[in-house]
């Protein structure tokens, strides 16, 4: 999956999680949410497919395997808008080896994620610098809390007058951080924000913030992802509050939300790797803590359940095709590569045809091509890649920057695109939008080169050079190299041009 993909299954996710959250926040144990944002994570951080016919994906379209805004239909946004959505597609699909040079929408996006990588770096760093100089707490209730948690990792409490609230921070060696005014005759006070940031420590929600951090850098650009940073740290606080609660009992919700009160007006700058007594939505959480309730099965039922139907649903990606009986391990150890190997799994000639490759217009008179595919064969493809040529209403080709946004590329008569849209058997698959076409005179505001003419195009020829269907069987068209020589940079006749389609790869026994 490319990190669009991941990222737009991502955004699914986050918000089918956001609409959960936002109906039972008070109704089911706050850990509920940690784990439902923990798989988010993994699914954001690392890129992997599960199949599963309860994917969302697969409910709504057996088709599609990978995020459908990749198809999105272009007639309800900008020209502008629809050129560049399609061009970054197009880096993203091209063969490495017809690309020169780094696509410009990569640099960008590593220039993005260093520059959030190093905010949030040096911000951690200032403030352990500043924490440094925080001084131990000699207290006797301190020293007895302390020796009555035996963890493996041994727990510090220090106090600062650099803070203005509690907060804990360290992963092998972790320190509670109190203020330098911290009132120590208030052994009920201590008590709450000691056990809270020990939830903290026992639940290493520190690393948990840190992979949600990563998480954050690397899909900086998705507005859904900022979201799910904000409230999954929201969600850390709430279930160390309820654990609390549940901790001391019913009896101690009043005052310990009378304490967070007065943390609230006391809160200190930033420290996103640290974890805050005091940080997110007060409302929220003096409601969350009046609206906690024991435990019981049903409730505990009732979170494994809507975790196992979130998960099957959202976290999972769409089968291939619902009528596949392929063994998928005898795909993997017994791939073909050629025609009659093909056929000899096959009961019938396989076709496929090009329907047509009609060349469109955006608002501004900018031209793409918008090709149709039927997949005549009893298998569905799962990846084609195909040549494509522009020729100007006389016949004559063209030479193009197919990719009009990246000044690195160069001018070429052919492009070679790879695409990895499933097409189930006898279905024809429209390509809704298409490839910008620029050549570097027609277009205003871009760089004029060449003769000056205005080369509109006008034709497009395509033809498939390979074609991979879902048990790994991979077709090489035969006549692939026979049809470059005849049409790439040729002045075609116009009669041939228009009669081009539909243009059929037949599949056949020797």
């Amino acid at each position: 999956m490319t990190l669009l993909e991941v990222s737009f299954s991502g955004a699914v996710f986050i918000i089918a999680v956001v609409m959960i959250r936002a109906i039972a926040i008070n109704s089911l144990p706050k850990k509920t949410f940690l784990v439902l944002w923990e798989i988010v994570l993994l699914r954001l951080i690392i890129p992997f497919a599960i199949p599963s016919a309860f994917s969302i994906y697969t409910l709504i379209n057996h088709n599609i395997s990978t995020p459908a805004f990749l198809e999105a239909e272009t007639n309800n946004v900008t020209s502008a808008v629809s050129r560049e959505y399609f061009v970054m597609i197009q880096g993203m699909e091209q063969p490495a080896a017809n690309i020169p040079f780094v696509s410009v929408w990569f640099v960008v996006w590593c220039i993005g994620m260093i520059l959030f990588a190093a905010f949030f770096t040096v911000s951690y760093i200032r403030c352990r610098i500043e924490f440094g100089a925080a001084l131990p707490v000699n207290n006797a209730y301190v020293e007895q809390w302390i020796k009555e948690r035996p963890l493996k990792r041994r727990i510090s409490i220090k106090q600062s007058d650099r803070i203005s609230t509690p907060l804990t921070y360290g992963i092998l060696h972790p320190v509670i951080l109190m203020p330098k005014q911290t009132d120590w005759t208030d052994i009920e006070q201590l008590r709450y924000i000691f056990s809270h940031e020990y939830v903290h420590i026992y639940r290493f929600d520190t690393i948990a913030k840190l992979i949600g951090t990563y998480a954050l850098c690397v899909h900086w650009f998705n507005p859904f992802v900022w979201a799910m940073y904000i409230l999954f740290n929201r969600d850390i606080e709430l279930a160390c509050d309820e654990s609390v609660i549940r901790q001391f009992g019913d009896k101690s919700k009043s005052a310990y939300s009378l304490m967070l009160i007065s943390m609230e007006a006391k809160k200190s700058g930033l420290s996103p790797l640290c974890n805050h007594f005091s940080k997110n939505a007060i409302e929220e959480r003096i409601t969350a803590i009046m609206n906690t309730k024991r435990m019981t099965i049903i409730t505990l039922l009732s979170a494994c359940l809507i975790i196992l139907i979130t998960v099957s649903l959202f976290a999972t990606s769409a089968t291939a095709s619902t009528d596949s009986k392929t063994d998928d391990t005898l795909a993997v150890s017994d791939q073909k590569s050629n025609t009659s190997d093909i056929v000899a799994d096959k009961k019938s000639p396989m076709t496929i045809i090009h329907e047509s490759a009609d060349i469109l217009q955006y608002e501004d008179g900018a031209p793409y091509i918008h090709d149709i595919l039927t997949n005549n064969t009893d298998s569905t493809i799962v990846e084609t890649q195909y040549c494509m040529l522009a020729y100007s209403e006389t016949g004559s080709p063209l030479k193009l920057y197919w990719n009009f946004l990246d000044s690195s590329t160069e001018s070429s008569f052919e492009n070679i695109v790879r695409t990895k849209t499933n097409i189930l058997s006898n279905q024809t698959e429209e390509y809704r939008g298409g490839w910008s076409l620029y050549d570097g005179e027609i277009m205003e505001g871009f760089p004029k080169v060449g003769d000056g003419e205005a080369n509109q195009v006008a034709y497009s020829l395509l033809c498939l050079n390979q074609v991979v269907f879902e048990d790994g069987t991979v077709w090489n068209n035969p006549d692939y190299e026979n049809w470059f020589k005849e049409y790439a940079g040729k002045e075609i006749d116009i009669d041939k041009l228009r009669n081009y389609y539909p243009y059929e790869y037949k599949i056949e026994s020797d």
